[in-house]
């Protein structure tokens, strides 16, 4: 046990100083996405955001909810309602197949895609010796 903890010791610094250089090159990385989402802030939300951090920053000793301010909500949507959102927005049971939107074409693809993992598993599930009827099922 403690010849494990010992090299554990010794091994440290090499994997300390490989994360330092990570997160050394991941800071600029990080700065420039953080510019690209500052310039695309609206200036009056941005004045919102700073007058709401300071409250929260001056009560969150005395009222610790201050702090939910930066509770992100985010609603998640499930894969099928996604799916009815941009059909919907592409409008594509009116156009004809040559106008379909992208929507459609993705929406499409994926039921395909859903298709062949049936078939994979089905096919696993049969094996190797086939009668004349679950060939005829295969194909």
């Amino acid at each position: 046990m403690n010849n494990s903890n010992f090299h554990k010791m010794i091994r440290m610094k090499r994997t300390l100083c490989h994360k330092y250089k990570q997160v050394k090159n991941g800071i600029t990385e990080s700065e420039k996405a953080f510019d690209r989402l500052d310039e695309a802030a609206p200036a009056a939300s941005k004045k919102e955001w700073l007058a709401s951090k300071r409250i929260a920053q001056s009560s969150r000793i005395n009222n610790p909810a201050a702090m939910d301010v930066y509770e992100i909500n985010i609603k998640k949507d499930n894969k099928k309602e996604i799916k009815l959102r941009l059909l919907e927005e592409g409008d594509s049971h009116k156009a004809a197949p040559a106008h379909r939107s992208v929507t459609t074409w993705i929406s499409m693809g994926l039921a395909i895609e859903e298709a062949q993992i049936a078939l994979v598993i089905k096919l696993r599930r049969i094996g190797r010796r086939t009668t004349g009827t679950q060939r005829l099922d295969i194909t």
